[in-house]
């Protein structure tokens, strides 16, 4: 028996955004959101739902599960704490913003 996971109101905003902006059906919205919910969690509500909407159905389109995206997340992390930046902000095109 899988347990049921309770979205938040900004989930709920993405599921919403999902249908009204890229098409998903109602229920594929709400499993698409089920499924990447952690990656969702790790990001934080800074974006508008309808960011995360778009980065979601991104995602699903191109195939990248978000067991990949939420270790790159956590990698990221762990290059934050080691080195204090990450890995693009060490080039020299990132601080000349080229």
């Amino acid at each position: 028996m899988t347990s049921q996971v309770r979205l938040n109101r900004y989930e709920r905003g993405i599921v919403e955004a999902l249908t009204a902006e890229h098409g998903y059906a109602a229920e594929e919205a709400r499993a698409l959101v089920v499924r990447y919910v952690h990656v969702i969690r790790k990001l934080g509500a800074y974006d508008a739902p309808r960011d995360h909407a778009e980065r979601i159905s991104e995602a699903h389109r191109s195939q990248y599960p978000p067991e990949a995206w939420l270790e790159r997340l956590i990698a990221g992390e762990r290059d934050l704490l080691r080195g204090g930046v990450l890995p693009a902000e060490r080039s020299a095109s990132f601080a000349y913003g080229r």
